[in-house]
């Protein structure tokens, strides 16, 4: 008599089926105790920002992890849900000088590894920076910026029955409606919205939200600017805009030192404003508020009026010091693969111009010659696409140079057509602190096509630094 083994085969999703002689059982790994090969190292950050501890352990089977922390002479007591080979520590004053060890255990016996030791200090640029949103954020929706028109009042009512699942919101508006005439600022609106999220959090202070504000320049210029050094530029409508817009200078001299006015005028009345952490860098900005994404359409009206590719690379490279006066809020500035468009309006993709602003916002904690700079992307799916391969490779680069200070978001690249679950475990694998995902609209139903629970549990992943579980 034969009896039929199943053996499955752990990673690959193969099954090997095969016969064999009753009695006969299959091969079983050898227990071993585990054996811490890689200990925890010391962390230092500025405050505010997240210290990451890892361990690398052998042993079978495959051990448990619990970590703890003691203050300095205290007594070591578990970290709640720190049940991972890494940890990760958002910063605070009473942090500094606090100790962090992880047991490791399995059935053949436990290891504790030696503590490491976690220094806080102030930021590198400032002290008092603000925190960083954590989580997920509802990027809202940009159909006024597709239609030319005034931003409304930030909906926060699309996360009624969404409290637990979102950390962040943003906050969108025009130049337009922030700089009406040349020099006359106007906030009605930018403070209604504020206004609309300050009622928000005291209806349920539980799960307050942080605001990242998002300024769209480009077809929502002011008149006035659009003007500067010539008259506006008219660009035919194309499939994101559906209606023939305007578009001004923004590659010049006068109207970088407007944008950057503008920009100085906004730090003044919001730098300090625990409710707004986050700036979005929106500098060149054409087809999208991507400052990196244009399209030929655009590319080729552009050339007419005189406008280059260095011109563009230009502007972006100046893009960051123009956000030089938010000292106490950190900017997030969108990147993607950079393409030079020479006078014929041929494009060629050129990345080293890419590599060199990421290399100034990810450098800029240390040198202090700019805000804190967040690299963002937002293409972010459920795979890493070939042509978001090179950001990720270079942010990756970048977030082990700058000893893992650099921080990183991400913005969905769509409504829908993907997993969400596993786009944010690439968002955790790429070091994301936090996702933009899209509202409900334009015939989707964005986040909401998926429950307040699962939502919820992303949004713990992405503050934990911890893989989501996926269906």
């Amino acid at each position: 008599m034969r009896r039929l083994v199943v053996t499955l085969i752990a990673g690959v999703g193969a099954i090997a089926l095969g016969v064999v002689g009753v009695g006969v059982a299959s091969a079983s790994r050898t227990a071993t105790a585990p054996v811490i090969t890689g200990q925890p190292r010391d962390a230092t950050v500025p405050l505010g920002r997240s210290a990451h501890f890892t361990v690398e352990v052998t042993g079978s089977p495959r051990p448990t992890y619990q970590w703890q922390v003691a203050g300095t002479g205290g007594t070591f007591t578990d970290v709640a849900g720190a049940t991972r080979d890494k940890l990760k520590v958002t910063s605070s004053l009473a942090d500094d000088g606090d100790s962090y060890r992880v047991v490791v255990t399995n059935g053949s016996g436990s290891v504790v590894s030696a503590p490491a030791v976690l220094e806080v200090g102030p930021s590198r640029t400032v002290a008092g920076v603000k925190p960083l949103v954590s989580g997920l954020i509802d990027k809202g929706s940009e159909a006024s910026y597709q239609t030319s028109s005034p931003f409304p009042v930030t909906p926060t009512s699309e996360l009624d029955g969404y409290a637990t699942a979102f950390t962040g919101i943003v906050v969108n508006v025009t130049w337009a409606q922030l700089e009406p005439s040349a020099g006359t600022f106007d906030f009605t609106d930018l403070n209604a919205s504020l206004a609309a999220v300050t009622a928000y959090n005291q209806a349920d202070p539980a799960t307050p939200l942080e605001v990242k504000l998002r300024v769209w320049g480009g077809f929502t210029a002011p008149d006035w600017a659009k003007s500067l050094d010539g008259p506006p530029i008219e660009v035919p409508a194309f499939p994101d805009h559906p209606e023939t817009a305007t578009i001004g200078r923004y590659w010049l001299a006068d109207y970088e030192q407007r944008w950057s006015d503008l920009q100085g005028a906004l730090a003044r009345q919001y730098d300090n404003d625990p409710l707004l952490d986050q700036v979005a860098v929106t500098s060149c900005n054409t087809a999208t508020g991507e400052p990196f994404v244009s399209n030929r359409t655009i590319d080729t009206v552009l050339v007419a009026a005189g406008w280059s590719g260095a011109d563009q690379q230009q502007c972006l490279e100046n893009a960051l010091p123009g956000y030089a006066a938010w000292r106490h809020t950190a900017v997030d500035f969108t990147v993607n693969g950079f393409s030079y468009v020479s006078s014929a309006g041929v494009s060629s993709p050129d990345f080293a111009v890419t590599e060199a602003v990421m290399n100034q916002c990810a450098s800029s904690e240390t040198t202090g010659t700019a805000p804190e700079c967040i690299l963002d992307n937002h293409g972010l799916t459920d795979t890493i696409t070939t042509q978001q391969a090179p950001v990720y490779g270079e942010i990756d680069a970048l977030w082990g140079q700058y000893d893992h200070l650099v921080p990183v978001d991400f913005q969905t690249i769509a409504p829908g057509g993907f997993d969400l679950c596993s786009a944010v475990g690439v968002a955790v694998s790429e070091h994301a602190q936090s996702v933009e995902v899209w509202p409900p609209g334009a015939g989707s139903s964005g986040f909401q096509a998926y429950t307040p629970a699962q939502l919820t549990d992303w949004n713990q992943a992405l503050i934990r630094d911890d893989q989501p579980s996926c269906p």
